[in-house]
Protein backbone atom coordinates (compact mmCIF):
# COMPACT_ATOMS: atom_id res chain seq x y z
CA UNK A 1 0.00 0.00 0.00
CA UNK A 2 3.58 2.48 0.12
CA UNK A 3 2.81 2.68 3.21
CA UNK A 4 6.68 1.73 4.16
CA UNK A 5 9.61 4.16 4.80
CA UNK A 6 11.32 3.26 2.40
CA UNK A 7 8.43 2.82 -0.36
CA UNK A 8 9.72 4.73 -3.26
CA UNK A 9 7.48 7.41 -4.10
CA UNK A 10 9.76 9.04 -6.85
CA UNK A 11 10.74 7.49 -9.90
CA UNK A 12 13.58 9.85 -12.03
CA UNK A 13 13.14 8.27 -15.70
CA UNK A 14 15.28 9.04 -18.55
CA UNK A 15 13.29 11.20 -21.05
CA UNK A 16 14.72 8.26 -23.91
CA UNK A 17 13.11 5.62 -21.71
CA UNK A 18 10.14 7.64 -20.42
CA UNK A 19 6.91 6.07 -22.46
CA UNK A 20 7.53 2.45 -22.46
CA UNK A 21 8.68 2.39 -18.95
CA UNK A 22 5.52 4.46 -17.98
CA UNK A 23 3.50 1.65 -20.02
CA UNK A 24 5.26 -1.46 -18.34
CA UNK A 25 4.65 0.41 -14.81
CA UNK A 26 0.85 0.84 -16.03
CA UNK A 27 0.45 -3.00 -17.02
CA UNK A 28 2.05 -3.96 -14.00
CA UNK A 29 0.41 -2.24 -11.62
CA UNK A 30 -2.64 -3.87 -13.05
CA UNK A 31 -1.86 -6.70 -11.43
CA UNK A 32 -1.63 -5.26 -7.96
CA UNK A 33 -5.27 -4.61 -7.48
CA UNK A 34 -6.55 -3.71 -3.77
CA UNK A 35 -8.34 -6.42 -1.86
CA UNK A 36 -8.79 -8.65 1.36
CA UNK A 37 -5.45 -8.41 2.63
CA UNK A 38 -6.41 -11.98 4.50
CA UNK A 39 -6.72 -13.50 1.10
CA UNK A 40 -3.28 -15.06 0.07
CA UNK A 41 -3.84 -14.22 -3.59
CA UNK A 42 -3.71 -10.28 -2.76
CA UNK A 43 -1.16 -8.54 -3.47
CA UNK A 44 -1.94 -5.14 -2.34
CA UNK A 45 -4.43 -4.81 0.83
CA UNK A 46 -6.15 -1.91 2.32
CA UNK A 47 -4.64 1.20 3.84
CA UNK A 48 -4.55 1.72 7.16
CA UNK A 49 -7.27 3.59 8.69
CA UNK A 50 -10.07 6.44 7.69
CA UNK A 51 -7.32 9.30 8.24
CA UNK A 52 -4.66 7.57 5.97
CA UNK A 53 -7.16 6.73 3.12
CA UNK A 54 -8.53 10.48 2.84
CA UNK A 55 -4.91 11.90 3.26
CA UNK A 56 -3.71 9.46 -0.10
CA UNK A 57 -7.30 10.83 -2.26
CA UNK A 58 -6.08 14.26 -1.04
CA UNK A 59 -2.63 13.87 -2.34
CA UNK A 60 -4.49 12.01 -5.65
CA UNK A 61 -6.60 15.11 -5.92
CA UNK A 62 -3.87 17.77 -5.57
CA UNK A 63 -1.36 16.10 -8.55
CA UNK A 64 -4.61 16.43 -10.60
CA UNK A 65 -5.35 20.05 -9.63
CA UNK A 66 -1.65 20.83 -10.54
CA UNK A 67 -1.31 19.21 -13.66
CA UNK A 68 0.36 16.30 -13.24
CA UNK A 69 -0.89 13.95 -15.55
CA UNK A 70 -2.72 10.58 -14.52
CA UNK A 71 -1.62 7.13 -16.18
CA UNK A 72 -3.12 4.94 -14.30
CA UNK A 73 -5.30 4.35 -10.95
CA UNK A 74 -6.43 7.21 -8.51
CA UNK A 75 -9.67 5.80 -7.47
CA UNK A 76 -10.76 5.03 -4.43
CA UNK A 77 -13.06 1.93 -3.33
CA UNK A 78 -14.48 0.67 -0.71
CA UNK A 79 -14.51 -3.20 0.02
CA UNK A 80 -16.18 -5.34 2.66
CA UNK A 81 -12.81 -5.85 4.59
CA UNK A 82 -10.96 -1.98 4.40
CA UNK A 83 -10.94 1.05 2.81
CA UNK A 84 -8.64 0.50 -0.50
CA UNK A 85 -6.86 2.86 -3.43
CA UNK A 86 -5.78 1.52 -6.93
CA UNK A 87 -2.57 1.62 -7.25
CA UNK A 88 -1.88 5.48 -8.68
CA UNK A 89 0.72 6.56 -11.07
CA UNK A 90 1.58 10.40 -12.38
CA UNK A 91 3.66 11.81 -14.85
CA UNK A 92 4.75 14.92 -13.46
CA UNK A 93 5.38 17.95 -15.47
CA UNK A 94 7.77 19.73 -13.03
CA UNK A 95 9.40 17.85 -9.78
CA UNK A 96 8.33 21.04 -7.75
CA UNK A 97 4.65 19.19 -7.51
CA UNK A 98 3.42 18.56 -3.88
CA UNK A 99 2.88 14.85 -4.76
CA UNK A 100 6.87 14.89 -5.54
CA UNK A 101 8.14 16.78 -2.72
CA UNK A 102 6.27 15.16 0.22
CA UNK A 103 5.69 11.70 2.24
CA UNK A 104 2.84 10.08 0.96
CA UNK A 105 2.41 7.23 2.29
CA UNK A 106 -0.02 5.59 -0.33
CA UNK A 107 0.07 3.70 -3.67
CA UNK A 108 1.08 6.97 -5.15
CA UNK A 109 4.05 7.07 -7.53
CA UNK A 110 5.17 10.04 -9.00
CA UNK A 111 7.46 9.83 -12.53
CA UNK A 112 10.09 12.90 -12.98
CA UNK A 113 11.91 13.29 -15.92
CA UNK A 114 15.68 14.02 -16.53
CA UNK A 115 17.72 13.86 -19.62
CA UNK A 116 21.95 13.47 -17.94
CA UNK A 117 22.75 11.71 -14.98
CA UNK A 118 23.82 15.24 -13.18
CA UNK A 119 20.53 16.28 -13.82
CA UNK A 120 18.91 12.92 -11.87
CA UNK A 121 21.29 13.50 -9.01
CA UNK A 122 20.62 17.20 -8.27
CA UNK A 123 16.38 15.97 -8.90
CA UNK A 124 16.66 13.03 -6.20
CA UNK A 125 18.95 15.29 -3.63
CA UNK A 126 16.21 18.25 -4.01
CA UNK A 127 14.41 16.75 -1.23
CA UNK A 128 13.75 16.95 2.77
CA UNK A 129 14.25 13.05 2.98
CA UNK A 130 16.94 10.98 2.57
CA UNK A 131 16.17 7.63 3.57
CA UNK A 132 16.23 5.42 0.47
CA UNK A 133 17.40 5.55 -3.33
CA UNK A 134 17.79 3.15 -5.87
CA UNK A 135 19.64 3.24 -9.51
CA UNK A 136 19.09 0.93 -12.78
CA UNK A 137 21.66 1.10 -14.92
CA UNK A 138 23.75 -1.00 -17.03
CA UNK A 139 27.02 1.19 -16.76
CA UNK A 140 29.08 0.14 -13.50
CA UNK A 141 30.79 3.60 -13.04
CA UNK A 142 27.68 5.34 -13.30
CA UNK A 143 26.35 3.41 -10.39
CA UNK A 144 29.14 4.28 -8.32
CA UNK A 145 29.24 7.74 -9.37
CA UNK A 146 25.25 8.20 -8.47
CA UNK A 147 25.73 5.94 -5.26
CA UNK A 148 28.07 8.33 -4.08
CA UNK A 149 26.35 11.37 -4.46
CA UNK A 150 23.23 10.34 -3.57
CA UNK A 151 22.37 11.62 -0.33
CA UNK A 152 20.31 8.39 1.30
CA UNK A 153 20.94 5.99 3.97
CA UNK A 154 21.13 2.91 1.48
CA UNK A 155 21.54 3.30 -1.98
CA UNK A 156 20.48 -0.47 -4.08
CA UNK A 157 21.86 -0.87 -7.16
CA UNK A 158 19.32 -2.79 -10.15
CA UNK A 159 17.44 -3.79 -7.35
CA UNK A 160 14.95 -2.46 -4.49
CA UNK A 161 14.38 -3.03 -1.08
CA UNK A 162 16.89 -5.75 -0.89
CA UNK A 163 19.73 -6.61 1.87
CA UNK A 164 17.32 -6.25 4.96
CA UNK A 165 20.35 -8.01 6.74
CA UNK A 166 20.96 -7.03 10.43
CA UNK A 167 24.86 -6.54 9.67
CA UNK A 168 23.95 -3.46 7.41
CA UNK A 169 23.32 0.20 9.50
CA UNK A 170 20.09 1.54 8.32
CA UNK A 171 18.84 5.10 8.24
CA UNK A 172 18.68 8.73 6.42
CA UNK A 173 19.77 11.47 6.10
CA UNK A 174 17.94 14.84 6.58
CA UNK A 175 14.33 14.80 7.36
CA UNK A 176 14.84 11.19 7.26
CA UNK A 177 16.39 10.75 10.86
CA UNK A 178 20.34 10.47 12.41
CA UNK A 179 22.32 7.71 13.48
CA UNK A 180 21.58 4.02 12.47
CA UNK A 181 19.24 1.15 13.70
CA UNK A 182 21.00 -2.51 12.96
CA UNK A 183 24.68 -3.47 12.84
CA UNK A 184 27.48 -2.93 14.76
CA UNK A 185 26.88 1.25 14.30
CA UNK A 186 23.72 1.07 16.39
CA UNK A 187 24.89 -0.23 19.39
CA UNK A 188 26.26 3.38 20.45
CA UNK A 189 22.37 4.02 20.93
CA UNK A 190 22.38 1.52 23.82
CA UNK A 191 25.40 2.90 25.61
CA UNK A 192 26.19 5.36 27.96
CA UNK A 193 29.34 7.00 27.33
CA UNK A 194 31.42 8.79 29.82
CA UNK A 195 33.89 11.67 29.30
CA UNK A 196 36.51 12.65 32.20
CA UNK A 197 38.20 15.11 32.32
CA UNK A 198 41.05 15.63 35.05
CA UNK A 199 44.01 18.72 35.97
CA UNK A 200 46.49 17.94 38.13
Amino acid sequence: MGEMCTAGSRLLVQQDIKQPLLAAIKQAAARYAPADPLDPATRMGAIVDRIQYEKVLSYIDKGCGEGAQLITGGQAAHGETGLFIEPTVFDCPRPDLTICKEEIFGPVLSAITFNEVEEAIQLANDSEYGLAAAVWTANVSTAHKMARRLRAGTVWVNCYDEGGDMNLPFGGFKQSGNGRDKSLHALEKYTELKSTLIKL
